[in-house]
């Protein structure tokens, strides 16, 4: 319970640090100290969580869990496509603000951070961390099937309340992030492993990285 609360906080005040940063400091430079404290907000309770003891198997890889990835990855991406489509929006799915007919700069870096470092950090924090913490502290009082439901809800909660906290997401991206957190969740509940959820996160946001490249530069 300690762990599970330590964790929390810590995450939690990553988040809330990083909201500040993008708010006051100037532009050029705001998104990437909020990305950096975000990171650092979910990596220090991961490395401390994970030196005092994880489940046996957490970290094992089977190729099965790239399977895993690209068929859940791609279909959490049409779902969010589907329901960005049916609410509209001020730029058409998938694509994004053009400047000069072109990408907004940055683009390349958010992508590849996007892509390689995201998923990593967030699996790791709210599914190896929150997510095995919470279901072992339920599951000692309630049993398997609460544990794995109070699990799931709390690491998908607390996913899709960090990233509204650190940028602005519309309807369709908060029901895909719920969506993925669910998803993700029920993978490393049912393997026991971590990275068939990483690779899942990674398909979905690289999926969705490039359908805007491609949608803006083809507008």
């Amino acid at each position: 319970m300690g762990l599970l609360g330590w964790a929390t906080a810590t995450g939690g005040a990553g988040a809330l640090v990083a909201r500040e940063l993008s708010l006051v400091l100037p532009a050029p430079i705001a998104a990437t100290a909020a990305q950096a404290i975000i990171w650092l907000g979910f990596a220090v309770p991961v490395v401390w969580a994970w030196s005092r003891s994880r489940p046996r198997g957490l970290l094992d890889f089977r190729v099965v869990d790239l399977l895993y990835g690209v068929v859940l990855g791609v279909v959490v991406r049409f779902v969010q496509g589907a329901l960005a489509q049916a609410g509209g929006g001020p730029v058409p799915w998938p694509s994004t603000t053009t400047v000069d007919g072109a990408l907004p700069d940055g683009f390349v870096v958010d992508a590849i951070s996007g892509v390689a470092v995201a998923p990593v950090l967030e699996e790791s924090f709210f599914r190896g961390v929150v997510l095995v913490c919470a279901y072992t502290v339920v599951r000692r009082w309630s049993g398997r099937l609460a544990g794995a439901v109070a699990a799931t809800a709390m690491s998908t909660v607390l996913f899709v309340a960090a990233h509204l906290l650190v940028a602005s997401s519309s309807v369709s991206d908060v029901w895909a992030l719920a969506l993925l957190g669910v998803v993700t969740a029920a993978l490393v509940l049912g393997t026991g492993r971590l990275w068939a959820s990483v690779a899942t996160h990674v398909v979905f946001n690289a999926t969705g990285i490039a359908l805007v490249a491609v949608g803006t530069l083809w507008r």
